[in-house]
């Protein structure tokens, strides 16, 4: 199976998440705060995909009984 190509928004999210809670001085509180605007726009992003989609639409029970066949003798 190929590899993906890209992140999904949740992988970026989790590795932003561990800079930011870095707690052993690995990264600066530069590098930090860069990490919680980027996460910010993330989260934004993920909710202006959210609020874009269209609702989700429930079948109609009868419309799903036509599909059944006929009963059998």
């Amino acid at each position: 199976m190929p590899r993906k190509r890209h992140l999904t928004i949740e992988e970026k999210r989790d590795w932003l998440a561990v800079i930011f809670r870095d707690e052993e001085g690995t990264y600066s509180q530069a590098d930090k705060f860069k990490a919680m605007v980027e996460d910010t726009r993330l989260a934004e992003l993920e909710q202006e995909k959210a609020a874009a989609a269209p609702p989700e639409q429930k079948e109609d029970p009868t419309d799903i009984l036509a599909h059944l066949p006929p009963p059998l003798p």
